[in-house]
């Protein structure tokens, strides 16, 4: 039997019993070492340097489904991954040099034949909070609310470059303050009452940054556009749909008077992030909140028909005419099924057409007539996170976490290659630096990954100081939409810390009960596993390893050091100064080992070829939850 599959069945037998409910300390036992390549140091073996990425096969059905035609039954090739996003360079992530006055998105060819069906039918992983008004959630929540609201910008994603969507064309000024944006003209919201305009920003503006949201932006947009003063937000004490900071000079133009300089806002306002969702305030105001949390309007191609909470979310097409595309399919369902083997159920039984299904259970799906379609670029990044690295105002001087030597123990404790076969089928590129992937221009191809070295993390811990009884954590795990392992890859990471010495209380059930101890600083002594979307250095900082001053959202690491470098970033509008502030932020976090770095995955979904012609899983960090406009049926 190999290692992967012993590895996975052990766990899986865990499972089965406990991973409903708190489990208890202890764990399965840990798998034997892989076999590590080394490069000097033997606790390391060498990071792959900036090149272009091998991407697994796409996988195909093993017999064509009777009564299809063989080009209608298999999924979409993948696009080789480009080797350097040209959207990855710093000018380019913020749209803001030179001046960017692109083209809009080309909308697909309508194919010929009728559609075999008029119903897409979409399983995944339920959000870990649900809610229709998207600034109350935040995160990776309001993905399922993309389809029927956009945003000003969108990102392409072979390049990673800013395109236009409700904004059609913006500039900058040199001192990076000002932005001049002129906004698409005549685009309806669903409710046909009112189209979209500059005070419908603002409002939206004013909702993502409101007192009571749990965006993960909301401090950032308040600290740019913003009134001045601690505690006070724009939509409690300006005019709803007016600011001081945002100049009307028309219906479809605007000005922001920044508070800071800001290079990336066609990044931070576009559909790639999780916040910068389109309000209509003509709605707002002649219904209320409640209204639109019932019955919520956008402006995107489907519009909201109902919701069932935990069950289901269901559009239709909203236009005969959309401005930017008229989706393929009549209506789009959400299903939320929370167990793998449930959505891999209702593909089988084609009661969705497509579904979320672990990487481990994909050949399964293969063999029964199914595909396996994939981005083109990596879309999720894996990593354990290591809390209690706070400021000195929450700062814990006993917590194990805030040592360096036990941050590299735990480092060492971890088989990665292990998890990759067992849990990921090897399609994880490992990773040396939570938060920098090798095409980024400030990564450093010299960066190790951490070896599997069980005996020098006892050695480590030894040398912080630990004796017979080691360090006591806690390890959170909770389901994320994209990446159904995280709670899976938990249980073998708890047995092989327990196996060089760590006491480990273990938490495996939901995510909303991690994201409120983050979100409040509170995870002193706490590791939990994590997955965002394929980002810039950059942003992975804003979000991930900033205190609150700097509006940060998760505040996963905090140091006096990278506190001065990021805000010396985000106010340089050079972008020498900016690459090399990056590059030393990198390197300080590296040599601090702030987190377990563990991978980067492509997304990778089941698709029934009988139904659907083309699916593209290009849109980063939100798993199936968006780009279904984009979605092809097969015609016959």
């Amino acid at each position: 039997m190999s290692k992967a599959v012993s590895l996975r069945t052990a766990i899986f037998g865990v499972l089965a019993l406990a991973l409903t409910v708190v489990v208890a300390c202890g764990g399965t036992a840990p798998a034997e070492p892989a076999t590590q390549s080394t490069s000097g140091d033997s606790s390391a073996q060498q990071a792959p340097a900036a090149q272009p990425q091998s991407q697994p096969q796409q996988q195909q059905p093993a017999s064509q489904p009777s009564g299809q035609q063989q080009a209608q039954s298999q999924a979409p090739a993948p696009t080789a991954a480009a080797a350097q996003p040209v959207g990855m360079s710093d000018a380019s992530t913020g749209g803001a040099a030179p001046t960017a006055v692109p083209e809009p998105t080309a909308a697909p060819a309508m194919t010929l034949g009728e559609p075999v069906q008029a119903d897409l039918r979409v399983a995944i992983t339920p959000p870990y909070a649900e809610n229709l008004l998207g600034w109350r959630v935040g995160g990776t929540n309001q993905g399922i609310l993309q389809p029927m609201q956009e945003a000003l910008f969108q990102r392409d994603y072979q390049t990673w470059e800013a395109k236009p969507m409700l904004a059609e064309s913006w500039s900058v000024s040199p001192d990076g303050k000002e932005w001049t944006i002129n906004l698409r003209e005549n685009v309806p919201f669903h409710h046909e009452e009112d189209t979209f305009g500059v005070s419908d920003f603002v409002f939206s503006f004013q909702l993502w940054s409101h007192p009571e949201a749990n965006t993960g932006f909301g401090a950032f947009w308040d600290q740019i556009l913003g009134p001045e003063g601690d505690d006070v937000r724009s939509f409690t004490t300006e005019t709803l749909g007016q600011a001081a900071t945002v100049t009307e000079v028309s219906d479809s133009e605007m000005v922001w008077n920044m508070n800071r300089p800001e290079l990336w806002i066609p990044f931070y306002a576009s559909e790639a992030t999780t916040d910068p969702l389109i309000y209509s305030l003509d709605y707002w105001e002649k219904n209320g909140e409640a209204a639109y949390a019932e019955s919520p309007v956008g402006t995107g191609p489907w519009r909201h028909v109902s919701y069932q909470q935990g069950a289901k979310l269901e559009y239709e097409r909203a236009f005969d005419d959309h401005w930017r595309i008229n989706p393929d399919f009549d209506t789009l369902t959400f299903f939320f099924a929370e167990e793998d083997l449930t959505r891999v159920a209702m593909l089988r039984a084609k009661e969705a057409d497509i579904a979320e299904i672990p990487r481990e259970l994909q050949g399964e799906i293969v063999d029964a007539g199914f595909a396996i379609t994939q981005s083109t670029l990596p879309a999720f990044m894996v990593w354990v996170g290591i809390g209690g690295q706070y400021l000195e105002d929450k700062r814990n001087a006993d917590d194990p976490n805030t040592n360096v030597l036990v941050r590299r123990a735990m480092n060492h404790a971890i088989d990665r290659d292990a998890l990759n076969e067992a849990f990921f089928d090897n399609k994880m590129e490992l990773m040396a630096n939570t938060g920098w992937h090798p095409t980024d221009p400030s990564y450093d191809p010299a960066w190790e990954i951490p070896a599997y070295d069980p005996d020098l993390s006892r050695e480590l811990l030894a040398e912080a100081g630990y004796g017979d009884s080691g360090p006591s954590v806690e390890f959170m795990s909770g389901k994320l939409v994209g990446v159904p392992e995280l709670t899976e890859i938990a249980v073998p990471m708890i047995s092989w810390l327990e196996d060089v010495g760590f006491s480990v209380e273990a938490q495996i059930g939901e995510f909303q009960p991690i994201r409120t101890r983050y979100r409040a600083r509170e995870m002193n002594s706490v590791l939990w596993t994590h997955r965002t979307g394929f980002w810039p250095a950059g942003r992975n900082m804003r979000v991930y390893f900033v205190s609150p001053a700097l509006a940060g959202a998760v505040f996963m690491y905090e140091d006096p050091i990278t506190e001065d470098l990021f805000s010396r970033w985000q106010s340089s509008v050079d972008e020498t100064e900016r690459l090399n502030l990056m590059k030393e932020a990198g390197h300080y976090m590296y040599d601090q080992n702030a987190t377990i770095p563990l991978g980067f995955l492509f997304a990778e979904f089941g698709i029934n070829p009988e139904v659907i012609a083309e699916y593209s899983v290009n849109n980063s960090y939100f798993g199936g939850m968006k780009g279904h406009e984009y979605t092809r049926v097969v015609r016959q």
